[in-house]
C-alpha cells in the first residue's frame, strides 16, 4: 500500500511539473503592472543594507514568503531617467531551506516621491528617499524544485524607502509583491517536487 501511495505521489508531482511547464510555454509576456486575474505568487520583505545616493548602487537582504519561501539577496542600481523617475536592472537570489535556489533578473521603473513630514515633530523627518516601483521578475536560473520556472516572467509591484536617519548597515526597507496568473499550478508543482 505504501508503494502505491509513493507511486501516486510521484505521478501527481510529475503531472504538476508538466502542467506548469506547459503553461509556461503558452503564457503571453505579462505586463509590468498587475492586471486582472493575477494573484500574489510570493512576497519579499527586505532591509536595505547598502545604498549610495551618488551611484544608485545598493544591496538588500530579507525573507520571501508565499509559494516560494526562503532568504533573498538583491543587488540593485537606480539609474535616473528624470528628476524623480528611475529605471533598474537588478538581480535577486532566493535560497530555501532545502538548499534549492532561484535567480531572477528584475527589470523595472520607479518614482521617487516627496515624503510626508510633520513639521511639529521634534524628532525630524522619517524618510529620505523612496517610492513605488513596478518590475518584471524573470527567472534566469533555478535548481531543484525551481528549475521548471526558468524563462518564466512575473510582474511585480514594490515600495522602497530609505530612512532619513539610517544606522550603520540598516538604511531602509523594500516590500515586494510578485504576481502570477496560475499560482495554484505553480505552487502545486513546487510543493510536490520529489524529495521534498
Amino acid at each position: 500500500m505504501t508503494n502505491r501511495r509513493n507511486i501516486l505521489a510521484g505521478l501527481l508531482g510529475w503531472t504538476g511539473l508538466s502542467a506548469a511547464a506547459a503553461q509556461t510555454q503558452s503564457d503571453p509576456e505579462p505586463e509590468a503592472m498587475p492586471n486582472r486575474g493575477l494573484q500574489v505568487f510570493f512576497q519579499q520583505h527586505d532591509t536595505v543594507i547598502a545604498f549610495s545616493q551618488i551611484t544608485g548602487v545598493g544591496e538588500q537582504v530579507g525573507n520571501v514568503i508565499g509559494s516560494i519561501q526562503g532568504t533573498a539577496i538583491t543587488n540593485f542600481q537606480f539609474i535616473p531617467v528624470s528628476q524623480t523617475a528611475i529605471k533598474f536592472d537588478n538581480r535577486c537570489l532566493i535560497t530555501d531551506i532545502d538548499g534549492d535556489q532561484i535567480l531572477f533578473q528584475v527589470l523595472g521603473t520607479g518614482q521617487f516621491i516627496t515624503p510626508l513630514t510633520d513639521p511639529a515633530s521634534p524628532l525630524g523627518n522619517l524618510m529620505s528617499i523612496g517610492g513605488p516601483l513596478v518590475a518584471t521578475y524573470i527567472a534566469l536560473k533555478g535548481s531543484g524544485k525551481y528549475a521548471f520556472l526558468v524563462g518564466r516572467k512575473f510582474p511585480c509591484k514594490m515600495a522602497a524607502t530609505n530612512s532619513a536617519s539610517p544606522s550603520a548597515g540598516v538604511l531602509g526597507n523594500v516590500f515586494v509583491q510578485v504576481y502570477s496568473d496560475n499560482v495554484g499550478v505553480l505552487a502545486t508543482a513546487i510543493r510536490s517536487y520529489p524529495g521534498r
